[in-house]
């Protein structure tokens, strides 16, 4: 019997018909589940810690959140072409830096996590804040021109050869003759309320009271867990024959944070202080604050160059069981006269003072008056500005009375390096209200004395 050949040709266009629409749902499926995310083309996108969760600390640990690292069209985090052509380290006029050099002077490399985040915002073109915290050497003191030949500045050039698209903002927060108990008082005024993303912290040539190691400890702490979550760098400085650097550096290993030791090189005689200090022993000159830039370029420049290769680690602040001391600054704070006033106040006045803690509001007397205030604190703290020379004899030295009590005596002059804040500290075991009250001394004859802030823990 033969087969009708219409029937078998319906039969062949039923079947394309019906494959033709098969392979067109399956393409519509494919096309929905890739736009979903659900499926991906080519390599995968690497999930990368976000340095920049604003979320409190929990029970002592700080931990960044986790967001997918943002890729390049190239496939890395930051474009390789930036990486190429990254600026050089900076340069050391007469002065021959060796490989032994930078293996001493990077201490240690730490966990990059949080500077890797930094760069790669630097390189979308993102505003970033660098800030510089310390005493005299980072406020520029013998670098010539100052502005432009402090470490600080030489540094932060780097940043802003690096990344040209990038808004580099930089804070400088160095105070001459100032150590880390100021800085952790200081810290949150001066330098976390301008958001840093960056902050290099140097305190090692100034620090060297009994408690240093402490305020130190904390004000790692307090910038590590503070809200931006900046990337820090613990700067070790050194005179010609002193510093702190040896009671610094465990407190820095603790929080694995990156160690720039010029210190180091100092003590290692790897250079001499005829060719990078000054004559007085203590401040580099520009040779010295070359070098120290120098250091931390070379160690930027390490750390963007593996920025692509290098998987992110990610950062968790330490414990607070695990740090090198109690930490018991961390709530630290400068009081000043627009936000206190006295409980009493004979021949003392809140005026205008030295600006010299960033601040002219404190309180100064010209006629030996005294002075008295009620705080809430576990600490009693005084700020005050101490001259060098007292030619005149003007300077009142003042008797610090604490809830009645007979504390110390605060010279308004002594052998230093020029005017400068000076100040004295009592820790208490527990926060309470305290009757702070000033007096001139025993046996002072001077009328002049200024109080610069008043320092609390709370």
């Amino acid at each position: 019997m033969n087969q009708n050949p219409n029937k078998d040709t319906r039969k062949k266009y039923r079947f394309l018909f019906i494959t033709v629409l098969l392979l067109v749902l399956i393409a519509i499926i494919f096309a929905v589940l890739l736009a979903l995310g659900v499926l991906r083309l080519g390599k995968n996108t690497r999930e990368d810690p976000d340095t920049r969760d604003p979320a409190a600390p929990t029970a002592g640990t700080t931990e960044d959140t986790t967001t997918p690292a943002t890729e390049t069209a190239e496939g890395g985090r930051v474009d390789p072409k930036i990486i190429e052509h990254m600026a050089p380290a900076t340069e050391v006029p007469g002065l021959t830096i060796t490989d032994e050099m930078l293996e001493k002077g990077i201490l240690n490399e730490g966990n990059p996590s949080r500077l890797m985040g930094v760069m790669e915002r630097a390189a979308r073109g993102e505003e970033i804040t660098i800030a510089y915290l310390g005493g005299s050497i980072t406020a520029g003191s013998s670098a010539s021109p100052q502005d432009k030949k402090c470490y600080a500045a030489l540094s932060t050039a780097w940043w802003n050869d690096t990344f040209p698209e990038a808004k580099i903002n930089y804070v400088n927060a160095g105070i001459g003759a100032t150590d880390s108990w100021l800085g952790v008082h200081r810290v949150t005024d001066d330098v976390l309320s301008h958001a840093p993303d960056l902050v290099i912290v140097e305190y090692s040539v100034n620090d060297g009271q009994g408690w240093n190691k402490e305020t130190y400890d904390s004000l790692l702490r307090v910038i590590l867990e503070s809200e931006t979550r900046p990337a820090v760098i613990s700067l070790l400085l050194a005179g010609e024959n002193y510093g702190f650097a040896s009671e610094h550096a465990p407190v820095a290993f603790r929080y694995k944070i990156p160690i720039i030791s010029y210190s180091a090189l100092l003590s290692g005689k790897l250079v001499s202080w005829k060719s990078v200090g000054n004559s007085d022993g203590t401040h580099p000159d520009n040779p010295g604050h070359a070098l120290i830039a120098r250091l931390l370029t070379e160690y930027y420049r390490r750390v963007l160059s593996g920025i692509n290769e290098t998987e992110d680690p990610g950062y968790t602040v330490p414990d607070l069981s695990e740090s090198q001391t109690r930490c018991r600054y961390r709530n630290a704070d400068l009081i000043f006269s627009d936000e206190l006033t006295p409980d009493t106040a004979e021949g003392f006045e809140a005026a205008k003072v030295t600006p010299i803690l960033f601040s002219d509001k404190g309180w100064k007397t010209t006629s030996a008056g005294s002075i008295s205030f009620t705080v809430t604190t576990r600490e009693i703290g005084i700020a005050w500005l101490q001259k060098s020379t007292d030619p005149d004899g003007i300077c009142a030295d003042y008797q610090l009375i604490i809830d009645g009590e007979p504390a110390m005596t605060l010279p308004g002059a002594a052998t230093s390096w020029g005017p400068h804040p000076e100040y004295r500290s009592v820790l208490l075991d527990e926060t309470a209200s305290h009757k702070i009250e000033l007096r001139p001394a025993e046996g002072s004859t001077g009328t002049d004395f200024e109080i610069l802030a008043l320092g609390i823990v709370r």
